[in-house]
């Protein structure tokens, strides 16, 4: 695909770091591209988004969360939306909502996040624009792979993936096997897992996707490492940090940290995990990303009780469930009562090990996973 000589000299200047956005056609990049190169007065301030256009505010929105600067993105993001409400802009409107679903979606206000992809959904779908039906898709899948509510997920993925191959949308078809890997690693089906993180690293090699080559890098080394197949996760691992790190693209470095985490955690090298979990987590935290800081916090618990350092873990288990309840990811809920009982076993309090262990195996049989359901009722029948 020929590729427009000003989109390539603008967008070598505003790298697009989330790579949730490479499914957006060049021309879509590029209008948000052009208004972010336009020189802005204040700079990147926000104090004068009441007299940008809509399109120039949801640039600068894209601009600030690149940057971390997740609060203020939001405000612009808000500012697009209802100046192209009242312009009658679908398009800007459209591409405001979903960036203000995917932000409900990190900081956990999964309703707020489905209301406004639903909204992004219907103006894509009055626009006829498939490209945009295809995000919304994927996103909407996102959400209900957080929720815990993998089969849905799939669906979505699927019908986000189905529409780019139908219109020849090759960053599109990437991003979307990549993140259907994601539920069948959830679901335990590594073998699927492989395949569709497979075929989005190949796609984005082809493409020479660096943001998309690095995202399947690290989700392979995840599948990896849930199969204990350490040196070769720690290969994808390292291949996916060093070209994120190339490019500064912190989230997907941050992502990368946390599975090399898991990786030592699970080899008993607990210092090294902790270590590397709190470089993942000083990230999430600037980019405000609720479900995956409630990950980190469960894993440091899990390193400090394989130390025996007690009061930590209940602390960080603790920070882990509050978010995985408020956000309402019941596999992350499920995983930290787990983990709770293992601590109550451990430190000889019999009482609170069979409450979260019960909690625990109930959450999983409702998500319909026996495999880790049967490993909380094992525990429970020896108490």
């Amino acid at each position: 695909m020929n590729t427009n000589p000003e989109f390539r000299a603008i967008s070598s200047q505003h790298p697009i770091q989330n790579s949730e956005l490479a499914a957006w056609s060049d021309e879509q990049i590029l209008m948000m591209l052009r208004r972010a190169h336009e020189p802005q007065a204040g700079g990147d301030s926000i104090r004068n988004l009441d007299k940008m256009s809509a399109s120039k505010c949801g640039a600068l929105g894209e601009k600030l969360l690149n940057a971390g600067r997740t609060n203020e993105a939001e405000q612009c993001f808000f500012v697009a939306l209802k100046k192209s409400e009242q312009d009658g802009e679908l398009l800007i409107q459209c591409m405001a909502a979903i960036s203000l679903g995917r932000l409900c979606r990190k900081r956990g206000d999964s309703q707020q996040s489905m209301t406004l992809l639903q909204q992004s959904l219907d103006l894509a779908e009055r626009l006829e624009d498939q490209r945009l039906q295809g995000i919304n898709y994927g996103e909407i899948g996102q959400l209900f792979r957080i929720q815990g509510q993998y089969t849905k997920a799939a669906d979505y993925y699927k019908k986000s993936i189905e529409i780019d191959q139908e219109i020849g949308n090759e960053r599109g078809q990437a991003v979307g096997f990549c993140n259907l890997g994601s539920v069948y690693l959830r679901q335990d089906d590594y073998e699927r897992a492989i395949k569709a993180c497979e075929k989005s690293l190949a796609i984005s090699l082809s493409l020479r996707d660096e943001n998309l080559t690095a995202t399947s890098y690290c989700n392979l080394g995840s599948i990896y490492q849930q199969q204990s197949r350490y040196d070769r996760a720690i290969e994808m691992l390292l291949k996916s940090l060093e070209i994120s790190d190339s490019l500064g693209n912190e989230q997907i470095s941050a992502d990368a940290y946390h599975n090399l985490g898991n990786v030592y955690l699970e080899m008993g090298q607990f210092d090294t995990a902790i270590s590397i979990h709190e470089k993942a987590l000083n990230i999430f935290r600037r980019f405000e990303d609720e479900p995956r800081m409630a990950q980190i916090y469960c894993n440091l618990a899990t390193s400090y009780q394989h130390k025996g350092v007690t009061a930590r873990a209940l602390e960080y288990n603790d920070k882990s469930l509050k978010i995985s309840e408020r956000i309402g990811d019941q596999h992350g809920a499920a995983i930290v009562n787990l983990n709770f009982g293992n601590v109550y076993l451990q430190a000889d309090d019999l009482d609170q090990a069979r409450q979260h262990y019960a909690k625990a195996q109930s959450l999983f049989e409702m998500l319909d996973l026996s495999h880790e359901a049967q490993k909380a009722a094992r525990v429970l029948k020896t108490l």
